[in-house]
């Protein structure tokens, strides 16, 4: 049975732990805020770019073996949800893929979601990258990125980039 000091002293572990998890998020909501604001303006060309590309008459082949799917996540944190349902989707898509006949490959953006993914598909695993997204992304990390994946060798004849999205409470 524990004895009263050492309630008291768990106790008293426990509020501190508490004070750090309230100053990380704290850090958390103010380094969201400042990615958020930098972030908003390279939205319009990625929704520009978007709608051009759904309004090109271009067809694409019909016949579609090979398939890249990128995981999105991160280095480090504490929030294992947004890298499980990340990991989850990315299962889930890969089954379904690989029922229909196709051929899949998994690159991995952070070392989060290499780690979950790795022990179960690291046949199916093309290349991961970490130190991505420490700093606000820039078109320089989309450039290693994109460059590796030429210089793999791995040609596919369709994507998909899985990644999580912040829906605020408010919008």
């Amino acid at each position: 049975m524990a004895t009263l000091k050492d309630i008291t002293r768990r106790l008293k572990s426990i509020k501190n732990i508490q004070k750090i998890t309230k100053s990380m998020k704290m850090v958390a909501a103010a380094k969201y805020a400042r990615a958020e604001r930098e972030l908003k303006p390279a939205r319009v060309y990625g929704t520009g770019s978007l709608a051009l590309y759904e309004k090109a008459d271009i067809k694409a082949p019909e016949d579609k073996k090979k398939h890249l799917i990128i995981g999105v996540s991160s280095d480090r944190g504490l929030c294992g949800a947004i890298h499980s349902s990340v990991a989850k989707q990315m299962k889930n898509e890969v089954a379904a893929l690989t029922a229909a006949g196709k051929e899949v490959m998994i690159v991995g953006v952070g070392e989060k979601i290499k780690g979950i993914l790795y022990r179960t598909h690291s046949d199916q695993f093309l290349v991961s990258f970490k130190d991505v997204g420490r700093k606000p992304p820039t078109f320089g990390d989309a450039s290693v990125i994109a460059l590796e994946l030429l210089n793999s060798g791995y040609e596919f004849d369709e994507g998909s980039i899985i990644f999580n999205q912040f829906k605020s409470v408010i919008s």
